[in-house]
């Protein structure tokens, strides 16, 4: 539990936050549910600029989720996971008795950028 609770990016600049969630699919809407609390705790931390929950089109036995987030900087993200109610929120969702959830955290930065060209 303890690598869901910790985030030492060493950014100070923007990061998007990557993650994986899998649960089984008779589990997936009470998932979501439950993710939206953490994710509405998150959205008020300083820094935070975006949030989406992506579920696949079509389900099979498990559904794999991707969460993607957006911060101002990999400080503020830093200090956002510090964040005790986030902590108690992340703690009772993997806790969860109704939920068995398998996850992937990771962090990154751009490093490569495309835009619509205006030709």
């Amino acid at each position: 539990m303890t690598q869901f609770l910790e985030s030492k990016t060493g950014v100070d600049g923007p990061v998007t936050v990557m993650k994986s969630y899998t649960v089984p699919t008779d589990e997936a809407d009470y998932f979501t549910e439950v993710y939206q609390e953490n994710a509405r705790i998150m959205s008020a931390q300083p820094g935070f600029v975006r949030s989406r929950l992506h579920r696949p089109l079509t389900d099979g036995p498990e559904t794999r989720f991707v969460h993607v987030a957006e911060w101002t900087s990999g400080t503020a993200l830093d200090r956002a996971t510090g964040n005790p109610e986030w902590q108690a929120s992340l703690r009772r969702m993997f806790d969860d008795p109704a939920l068995h959830i398998t996850s992937a955290p990771a962090g990154y930065r751009v490093v490569v950028e495309f835009h619509p060209s205006s030709e």
